[in-house]
């Protein structure tokens, strides 16, 4: 038994990383989104708070993400969001009117001028915030390999880490001018990557993590939605 845990423990070790949080099933905000069965032509809509050239293509991933997803589980809805620089009906709408997106969630007016130019009867308004990464390390030794085997000596670390992802939303009617939902939700992962005594610290990369809070939100914004939309199956 015990020479079985010492050919597992090693396989177990070089895994240099492990998301062991899975993220935050719940939106922030308690309120649930109304019925949207009345509706039939959804544009989405997507900005950042803050002007940032690293973060600049977030809004464009959220659009194309999010609009695949909702436009797969509700199919019985038209939507319209930006997919590409080549292919985005909103963004080239938005930059012909002359709108500023962050201005729709100021203005409401705007997004009746929005919903009119694109024919939409309901428009999905998502003010990005900028994500947060932390990076801790407790100088614990996580695993010592000598009180395993006597001839295993080696000592393992880690290094913790969390991504954090928040986004307003506000769900728009543009005929009344009034948004019927505003909600916060967010996107949340913890990592713990182990390295070994002698090596350099490991830990996951930036643009790793964004992927992974990035489509963490988008679930969780989609889950929320899911309901008010229709009954497809998941």
């Amino acid at each position: 038994m015990r020479s079985k845990s010492l050919i597992f423990l090693p396989i177990l070790l070089v895994i240099m990383f492990s998301i062991y949080g899975c993220g935050i099933r719940n939106a922030m905000s308690a309120k649930e989104v109304p019925s949207l069965k009345d509706y039939s032509r959804v544009a989405i809509v997507f900005f950042s708070n803050e002007a940032s050239e690293k973060y600049d293509n977030l809004p464009m991933l959220f659009s194309y993400t999010t609009g695949t997803k909702i436009s797969i589980k509700c199919q019985d809805k038209d939507w319209v969001f930006d997919q590409s620089e080549n292919n985005c009906p909103v963004g080239e709408r938005l930059k012909n009117l002359g709108i500023d997106p962050c201005e729709i969630c100021q203005n409401y007016e705007l997004a009746k001028v929005l919903g009119q130019a694109l024919e939409a009867d309901l428009i999905i308004v998502g003010r990005l915030d900028k994500p947060s990464f932390v990076e801790e390390r407790s100088g614990k030794v996580e695993y010592d390999m000598a009180k395993v085997d006597v001839t295993g000596a080696a000592r393992y670390y880690a290094v913790y880490q969390t991504a954090l992802l928040k986004a307003n939303f506000e769900i728009i009617d543009p005929k009344i001018c009034q948004p019927i939902w505003d909600g916060r939700v967010m996107g949340y992962k913890k990592y713990k990557t182990l390295y070994r005594t002698g090596n350099p610290p490991k830990s996951m990369r930036e643009e790793t993590m964004l992927n992974d809070v990035r489509m963490d939100l988008i679930q969780n914004f989609v889950e929320l939605l899911y309901p008010a939309m229709s009954d497809v199956p998941a």
